[in-house]
């Protein structure tokens, strides 16, 4: 990250700097020796300060390197004494159609609750906007809703079953997330758009990315699909369209989208709301929406409020309410228009 890049800089500074100043005291002491200001004995002490102060440079860069695992032990440690999640067996229902229940649901951060007592239902086949301000607790909805994270009361159930009694590996395969900056893995841009549970057939990867928007960038890539994902010269844009293939191509019975259309265009957002309800398997989405334009576009809205649920309603209802258009000042005039 930016601080790591900052360290870096720093340390090849110093790492220069230092043998410079010894340069330059032997330099300056030589030209002085030779007129004679300066003793041999000055000069040699003077050396000797330089060579201390280098030998001190690279103690302070090992003390630093120390802080610094110390630190990263101490974050690592507090990730193990995380609780390990219960993990179940039941299977979900064959052909389930995504129904989606959150009941009384609280999630603490810090000892304050994030989520306090939701009860939201997201009927299966139906696209649901969970919109807010920021802080509001959209994010950590779309968490719980996948089981990225358990809340600590209540429960989420999918298609009936609670998350915490299913089986783990049936829901990586029934549950799809795309994000706003979406980690790709693979060393290909097709294997990047396959990685998941399970590897599509080349013909589902291509489908997934033309749903995406994705298609048409790819293809024109030194290998096309094939392309090294490590040289891909990929803007944000694009790699939120590759992330949102990915969901698609292994999309369940629920697609979660945490604002992964926020880095598109009008245009492309609009191709890819398209591809969802006619080109991607038919589930429930539940959407994270910044943009008027992806709420309006929603079957319901979920509109939420310090954590806690204030609305469920069409977007076209809602929008009668002040306080739900102050939800999207910061979007733009564009969105805006569209939405009324």
């Amino acid at each position: 990250g930016q601080r790591g890049l900052i360290y870096g800089r720093a340390v090849v500074r110093c790492r220069i700097l230092v043998p410079l100043l010894t340069t330059a005291v032997l330099a300056v002491g030589g030209i002085r020796l030779a007129y004679g200001s300066l003793s041999v004995g000055e000069l040699l002490a003077a050396s000797r300060y330089a060579a201390l102060t280098a030998g001190l440079g690279g103690v302070v860069g090992q003390l630093n390197a120390l802080v610094r695992s110390r630190a990263a032990a101490h974050r690592t440690g507090e990730l193990l004494t995380l609780p390990t999640p219960a993990q179940g067996s039941r299977p979900l229902p064959a052909d389930g159609p995504g129904r989606l229940e959150l009941r009384a649901v609280t999630v603490l951060r810090g000892g304050t609750p994030a989520l306090r007592d939701v009860d939201l239902v997201v009927p299966g086949g139906t696209t649901m906007a969970v919109v807010g301000r920021s802080g509001a607790g959209k994010s950590l909805l779309a968490a719980v809703a996948g089981r990225l994270t358990d809340p600590d009361s209540g429960q989420v159930l999918l298609d009936g079953i609670p998350l915490d009694e299913a089986d783990p590996a049936q829901l990586r395969r029934e549950i799809g997330y795309a994000f706003e900056r979406p980690a790709l893995f693979g060393a290909t841009v097709g294997a990047a758009i396959g990685f998941g549970p399970y590897e599509p057939p080349d013909r589902a990867i291509e489908a997934a990315s033309r749903a995406a928007g994705a298609d048409s960038f790819v293809r024109l890539l030194p290998g096309g699909y094939a392309a090294p994902l490590p040289d891909a010269p990929l803007s944000g844009g694009e790699v939120q369209r590759l992330g949102l293939a990915r969901a698609f191509a292994h999309a369940g019975r629920l697609l979660v989208l945490d604002d992964a259309t926020s880095s598109l265009d009008s245009v492309t957002e609009l191709h890819v709301r398209r591809a969802l309800v006619h080109d991607v398997r038919t589930g429930s989405r539940l959407l994270i929406a910044h943009r008027v334009s992806s709420a309006a576009r929603a079957d319901l809205v979920a509109w939420l409020e310090n954590g806690r649920l204030r609305a469920v309603a069409p977007h076209d209802r809602l929008w009668a309410d002040a306080d739900y258009r102050a939800v999207f000042a910061h979007t733009d005039d564009e969105d805006t228009r569209t939405a009324s």
